[in-house]
């Protein structure tokens, strides 16, 4: 049996464990062009985060050790990509103060451009077609964004080729698919990687300039930019958001930074080319601004052993208040808390915004019930109340409010 060799990736704490999987090497190689990394047949004194071992029918089984569940087995591409994903958890891990998203990010100027992932959204296409017109890519998956010292926030680039979905969609020109077939990089039936796009160097940072929400219609239409409100851009950012090692206070105020001072828009398109070349000419993505936290307080952690216990169950009989250390946002007409534990973001709706306020003095459900009775003499008195109860057990089990008679003060 071939030795195991470790690779270890700058940036990231722990290595991961090749066994009879050294032919991923060039792959590895060339998908990763510019993320350093070492190897060595050593074996380290950290634990592996992860390890891909080769299967005597060409296939590769990934194993993660942060995570119980069964290994699961690939061809060398899809191991490559199933890998990378699992760098950036482990990225995460080895520097908790970073922010991270769901998105990809492209240079247009001196700012990034970032595109909030969402499910057949075709990031990554329209990520790969901007690369064909000469825009440099960041990262086309996940986007790591550092808070520097005067408050800028600016996106890293995480030296990874972007990623085409196979087959290219229709409607994409001869052209473009003369330059993907051209590429070298690896491939399989479902993706490519593309070498020769440009690429950012890993490590190179960049402000953060606009936040652009994609909308792929399956009907042909003319691309365009629709500005949107700021919840909007909050609710993609934050739905896509995986930096879970950072405390949701933190993450709410860095989103609510970005949709406050960034411009914010959807991008309504069909066919991924020509929204890129649409997007590569519009004045809107001109002399962007700078996003900046300032100001901002660190919010409260809860102690480790009240993370550790069990939310108590509603009580209808009590008094309910505010819980102290939650960190709030009133955007657009849209409320945003996250919890002191910092686990968690939550977006109210209207009823339970409501609730919430009250909830800044003592109340009991009964008080709730009376009050928004009052207030809303249109609705049956037995949906208001039984609306304020779930708000009441959905506002407790998120550790939100707390029996007055505990509050911390």
């Amino acid at each position: 049996m071939a030795a195991a060799n470790y690779l270890s990736y700058a940036g990231l704490n722990a290595p991961v464990r090749l066994d009879g999987a050294d032919a991923l090497l060039p792959l590895l190689s060339t998908a990763l062009p510019s993320w350093p990394v070492t190897v060595s047949d050593m074996a380290p004194s950290q634990q592996p985060f992860a390890s891909l071992r080769g299967q005597s029918d060409g296939m590769y089984e990934i194993n993660v050790y942060a995570d119980a569940s069964q290994a699961r087995r690939w061809d060398a591409v899809n191991v490559v990509c199933d890998f990378v994903a699992e760098m950036a958890w482990e990225k995460l891990r080895s520097q908790p103060d970073l922010l991270c998203v769901h998105a990809a990010a492209v240079q247009f100027g001196d700012r990034l451009v970032v595109f909030p992932s969402s499910r057949r959204a075709g990031k990554s296409t329209l990520t790969c077609a901007l690369a064909h017109q000469g825009q440099t890519v960041f990262t086309d998956d996940y986007l790591f964004i550092d808070i520097a010292a005067d408050g800028a926030m600016n996106g890293t680039a995480n030296g990874i080729a972007p990623r085409l979905r196979l087959p290219v969609p229709d409607g994409f020109s001869e052209v473009f698919n003369r330059w993907a077939t051209a590429d070298q990089g690896p491939s399989n039936k479902q993706y490519k990687y593309l070498t020769e796009a440009p690429l950012a160097t890993g490590g190179a940072s960049l402000a953060l300039g606009a936040i652009v929400v994609l909308d792929r219609q399956d009907e042909p239409v003319t691309p365009r930019l629709d500005p949107i409100d700021q919840a909007t851009a909050m609710d993609s950012m934050i739905i896509q958001n995986f930096a879970r090692s950072l405390h949701a206070g933190i993450i709410l105020q860095s989103i609510e930074t970005l949709t406050a001072n960034l411009p914010t828009y959807r991008l309504v398109y069909h066919c991924g080319e020509d929204a890129a070349a649409f997007l590569r000419s519009s004045e809107l993505l001109h002399d962007l601004p700078v996003a900046k936290l300032v100001d901002a307080k660190p919010p409260t952690q809860a102690p480790l052993e009240e993370l550790e216990q069990r939310p108590m169950p509603f009580d209808p009989v009590a008094a309910y208040v505010q819980r102290v250390g939650a960190t709030e946002s009133h955007i657009d007409g849209a409320h945003f808390l996250a919890d002191r534990s910092g686990l968690a973001i939550h977006r109210l709706n209207s009823g339970s915004a409501a609730i919430w306020r009250l909830l800044a003095e003592p109340t009991s459900l009964q008080d709730v019930v009376e009050i928004l009775t009052v207030a809303f003499p249109d609705t049956k008195p037995d949906q208001i109340a039984a609306d304020s109860l779930a708000a009441l057990q959905q506002l407790t089990a998120a550790r939100l409010i707390e029996p007055a008679h505990e509050a911390t003060p």
